[in-house]
C-alpha cells in the first residue's frame, strides 16, 4: 500500500451555478462565414506546392496549424491521418508551421510518430497564420466548399464533426479565439467595494485566468478566478497553503453522484472544451490588502465550498500499486 494524497469532493447537496488583456491588439483575420483565400497554401517538408484551396478535390479542407515544438499536435497526428483516410474522397487535414525546413526534417528524423505522419505538412508559413491568426496550437481552421465554416481546438476534429459539416455545411461548436479582451482588471459584476465574493459560471467573453488585482488606494485585493474547473480552482487555493505534489486524476477523488462536474470524462462528454463551458466556474472574493495569504486561501476555500454546496479535503488514502525496489539479494533494481 501507498498513501497519495487526494483531493476529496464529498457527498452534499449543491445548488447548480448557472487568456487575454484588456490592452492585447487584436490581429485582423479572415473569420467564420468568409471565403477562403485564394492563392498556393504553400510547400510542404518534401517540397511539394499544395495547390488552392478552391483548386483541391475534397470539400472539407481542414487547415492545423502547429509546431514540431506542440508535443498535443504531434501526439494528435496519427488520429488526424486515420481521419483523413477513413474520409479521403471528402476531408483534406493540411498541417501548417512558420518552421524552417532543416528543423523540420531534423525533427522528423529522430520522431516516430512524424515519420509515420501521412498528412501533407507546410513549413516555412508567414501568410496563412496572418489569415488566421492564434497564440496557441493546434489552432484548427475548417473550410467547408471554399467558405470558413468553425475555427476549434483540435479535439473536435471527429468523424462526428466531419459529418455534421458534409451534411449540413456548418457546425454548431465552441470557436477557439486567442484574441479575447476580457478586462480582468474590474470586477466581475461591476463597481464593488469593502469585503465580498462573487460565484457564476462560465463566462463566454473570457478566456480561463486566475490572479489578483491589488488597489492601493482604497487599501483592497481582488483575487479572481475566471472560467476555471472546479478542481483546479480548489488546488489553485490549496496550493498557497502547501506544496502539493502533481495531481493526476487518479489522484482524485469525488464522492458524490454527479462526478462529471468535477473530472472530465471523455466517453461522457466527449469535448473537453465544451465540457469546460458547461461546469467551468468563475469567483472573485475581495480581502483587506494587508491579509495574510494563507488566510485568503482558507477564506476562499470556505467561501467556495458554501456557495457549491460541498466539502473539500486533501486527505492521505490507501491505494494498491506497484512498487520498484532493490532486489532483497543485494541486486540493484
Amino acid at each position: 500500500m501507498k498513501l497519495l494524497f487526494k483531493i476529496i469532493i464529498l457527498l452534499y447537496p449543491v445548488l447548480l451555478f448557472g487568456q487575454s488583456d484588456k490592452n492585447l491588439k487584436v490581429p485582423e483575420g479572415i473569420a467564420i462565414g468568409m471565403d477562403a483565400p485564394k492563392e498556393l497554401l504553400g510547400k510542404t517538408i518534401d517540397g511539394k506546392i499544395i495547390r488552392p484551396i478552391g483548386d483541391l478535390p475534397q470539400d472539407l479542407v481542414i487547415l492545423d496549424f502547429m509546431n514540431t515544438a506542440c508535443t498535443s499536435c504531434i501526439a494528435a497526428l496519427p488520429r488526424l491521418g486515420q481521419l483523413q483516410q477513413a474520409n479521403d474522397n471528402v476531408l483534406k487535414i493540411i498541417s501548417i508551421s512558420y518552421e524552417k525546413t532543416d528543423r523540420v526534417k531534423a525533427f522528423r528524423k529522430n520522431n516516430e510518430l512524424f515519420r509515420s505522419n501521412k498528412l501533407d505538412f507546410i513549413v516555412e508559413d508567414s501568410i496563412w497564420s496572418k489569415y488566421f491568426p492564434h497564440q496557441t496550437v493546434s489552432h484548427m481552421v475548417w473550410i467547408y466548399k471554399g467558405k470558413v465554416v468553425a475555427i476549434t481546438h483540435s479535439e473536435y476534429v471527429s468523424q462526428e464533426m466531419v459529418d455534421q459539416v458534409i451534411k449540413n455545411g456548418k457546425i454548431a461548436i465552441p470557436v477557439k479565439d486567442d484574441f479575447l479582451t476580457f478586462d480582468f482588471t474590474r470586477p466581475l459584476i461591476g463597481s464593488q467595494a469593502g469585503r465580498y465574493s462573487f460565484l457564476t459560471g462560465f463566462i463566454e467573453a473570457a478566456n480561463s485566468n486566475f490572479g489578483q488585482q491589488v488597489d492601493s488606494v482604497n487599501g483592497t485585493v481582488r483575487e479572481y478566478i475566471v472560467n476555471g474547473e472546479i478542481i483546479a480552482a480548489y488546488l489553485y487555493c490549496y496550493g498557497k497553503l502547501e506544496a502539493l505534489p502533481f495531481i493526476k486524476d487518479s489522484r482524485i477523488v469525488v464522492e458524490r453522484p454527479d462526478k462529471e462536474r468535477f473530472v472530465f470524462d471523455k466517453i461522457q462528454s466527449k469535448y473537453r472544451e465544451s465540457w469546460r463551458r458547461k461546469y467551468g466556474m468563475s469567483y472573485e472574493a475581495n480581502f483587506d490588502i494587508k491579509a495574510d495569504p494563507k488566510d485568503k486561501a482558507r477564506a476562499m476555500i470556505k467561501d467556495m465550498e458554501i456557495k457549491m454546496g460541498v466539502k473539500t479535503a486533501l486527505a492521505p488514502r490507501s491505494v494498491v500499486c506497484w512498487v520498484i525496489m532493490d532486489d532483497p539479494d543485494g541486486k540493484k533494481a
